[in-house]
C-alpha cells in the first residue's frame, strides 16, 4: 500500500496545484454513507419487483420438537424454516395431503411444539392449473432474532409467504420482509429498500465471485434516485449489493449488519461485479410497429371477441390469469386507467390466458363490481402452444400488456407489474390520449 501511495504522489501533487492555479474546484472523493433502516414485516410486497421461489424440503420424519399434532387424514410431511442465521428461531411445518379431501398446512408459529394451536391449517385458496393444483398463498409474520457483532443481539418480525404446487415435491415460499429508510448517495438523500431473497431474514451475504454468488440469492438495494416516490427496477434503481456495484457513476460496496438495520455504502476502486444469473433470454415481445396479430377469444355468456373489430381505436390488450398473483395486483391499476380514458376512443380487452375456463367463470361474478372493461377467455386454455398470449404475442409470463394504436400496430409492450407502475400511462400519452388525474399516481 505504501508503494502505491508513493507512485501516485509525483503526479497527484502537481495536478492538484494546477487545478488550484486555474481556479478549478478539486473533485472530492465520495464519502461513505450510513443508513439506519426500519424493518417492515411485509414491506417487500409493495417494493419488490418480484421474488425467487425457495423450496422447503419435505420429509416423512417428524422433528423432535413436535409434541402435539392435529388428526391427519393422510401421511404428514414435515419441513423446517430457519430465520436470522445461527441461533435464530426454527419453525416446523407439517403438510397433510390426503388422496381425497382438502390439503392442509400447519405451521408452529409460536414454536411451542403444538401444531394444533396456530390455526385450522386451511390454505387460503385452491386453484386448478391444468394437471396441477395451486394451494395458497398463506402469509405469516414470524418472530426472528439475529446475532450481531460484539455479542449483541436483535429481534424483529419477518413475513414469509407459502404456497404449494401439487406436481412439485417441495413446499414453496418467499420472503415478504424488507428494510426501508433513507440513504445519502453523492450527498443527496434518497428513499431506499433493502430486500433479501433467500427467505432466511439474513441481509448480509457478501460474495467475492460470480460463481460464489450462486450459493445465495440476490440482496436487492432499491434506490429512488429520481425521488418520484417509487422504485423503477428496470430503470437503474435496483442493485445486487452482495459485491461491488455501480451506482450513479461510482462503484460502491456495502457493509450490512446481519439484521439489515445498518447499511454502510463505501466508495471503492474495486471493479463492479456482474451477479446477474446467466440464463437463456426469453423471446422478445412484439416490437413497436409490428401489426398486432388478429385473434378471437370467447366472451362471457357467449359470442366472440374479435380484435380486428377494434381497428380505429387504441386497444389496451391485457393478458392475465385468475391464478396469477401479480395479475390480480395489476387489475386495480388497469381499472383506474380505464376510468381515465373510457370517454375517448380507447378500449381495454382483458384476455384470460394459461387458465381453466371454470376458474374464469367463477372469477368473473366475484369481481364484476370492481372492473368494468371487457373480459374474454382464450379458448386454448392451458395449451401454451396454441395460446393467444404465447403463440401470437410471444408472452412467456403474465401479466403482459400491449398497447395497440388505431392502425392496428403495436405501440408498446409492457411485461410485468409493480406497485406504482406508470408505463401504461406513458404509452397512452405518446399516442395523444389524455388521462384524467386519478389515473396518475
Amino acid at each position: 500500500m505504501a508503494m502505491a501511495a508513493r507512485t501516485r504522489l509525483p503526479w497527484a501533487v502537481p495536478m492538484a496545484l494546477t487545478l488550484i492555479a486555474a481556479g478549478l474546484p478539486l473533485q472530492a472523493a465520495p464519502e461513505p454513507s450510513v443508513a439506519t433502516l426500519t424493518l417492515e414485516p411485509q414491506g417487500a410486497e409493495k417494493t419488490a419487483p418480484g421474488y425467487y421461489p425457495v423450496q422447503v424440503a419435505l420429509s416423512p420424519e417428524k422433528p423432535p420438537r413436535v409434541t402435539k399434532e392435529p388428526q391427519y387424514r393422510g401421511k404428514p410431511k414435515y419441513g423446517t424454516v430457519a430465520l436470522g442465521g445461527e441461533g435464530g428461531p426454527v419453525y416446523v411445518i407439517a403438510l397433510d395431503e390426503p388422496d381425497t379431501g382438502e390439503w392442509k398446512i400447519y405451521l408452529d408459529a409460536n414454536r411451542n411444539g403444538d401444531l394444533t394451536d396456530d390455526g385450522d391449517g386451511a390454505w387460503s385458496q385452491k386453484r386448478t392449473q391444468g394437471a396441477r393444483t395451486l394451494y395458497g398463498i398463506n402469509r405469516y409474520i414470524l418472530d426472528t432474532a439475529w446475532k450481531l457483532p460484539e455479542g449483541k443481539t436483535a429481534e424483529g418480525k419477518y413475513g414469509l409467504a407459502f404456497y404449494r404446487l401439487s406436481n412439485i415435491p417441495a413446499l414453496l415460499m418467499y420472503r415478504e420482509g424488507a428494510r426501508t429508510g433513507t440513504l445519502a448517495v453523492a450527498g443527496k438523500s434518497h428513499h431506499v429498500a433493502l430486500i433479501e431473497n433467500d427467505g432466511d431474514a439474513l441481509f448480509s451475504k457478501p460474495v467475492a465471485t460470480a460463481a460464489e454468488a450462486q450459493k445465495s440469492r440476490a440482496v436487492w438495494l432499491l434506490v429512488d434516485l429520481n425521488d418520484d416516490g417509487k422504485f423503477d427496477a428496470s430503470g437503474g434503481e435496483l442493485f445486487d449489493v452482495r459485491a461491488p456495484f455501480k451506482l450513479a457513476g461510482q462503484t460502491y460496496e456495502t457493509t450490512i449488519s446481519p439484521d439489515g438495520a445498518t447499511l454502510r455504502l463505501n466508495p471503492t476502486t474495486k471493479e463492479a461485479l456482474d451477479l446477474a444469473p446467466k440464463a437463456e433470454a426469453p423471446p422478445p415481445l412484439l416490437a413497436k410497429g409490428t401489426v398486432a396479430p388478429n385473434f378471437q377469444a370467447d366472451l362471457p355468456g357467449g359470442g366472440k371477441l374479435d380484435l380486428a373489430k377494434y381497428r380505429g381505436k387504441i386497444v389496451i390488450l391485457d393478458f392475465w390469469a385468475t391464478w396469477c398473483g401479480p395479475c390480480q395486483l395489476s387489475m386495480p391499476h388497469v381499472e383506474k386507467v380505464y376510468q381515465a380514458v373510457k370517454d375517448q376512443p380507447v378500449v381495454v380487452l382483458a384476455v384470460c390466458v394459461f387458465d381453466e375456463r371454470e376458474n374464469f367463470a367463477q372469477w368473473l361474478p366475484k369481481n364484476k363490481s370492481k372492473y368494468h372493461f371487457q373480459f374474454a377467455f382464450d379458448p386454448a386454455g392451458q395449451d401454451n402452444e396454441k395460446s393467444i398470449a404465447g403463440k401470437l404475442y410471444q408472452a412467456v409470463s403474465i401479466p403482459t400488456t400491449y398497447v395497440i394504436d388505431k392502425t392496428g400496430k403495436v405501440a408498446d409492450a409492457i411485461p410485468g407489474f409493480i406497485e406504482g407502475d406508470t408505463r401504461l400511462e406513458t404509452a397512452l400519452k405518446k399516442l395523444g390520449v389524455k388521462l384524467k388525474s386519478q389515473a396518475t399516481p
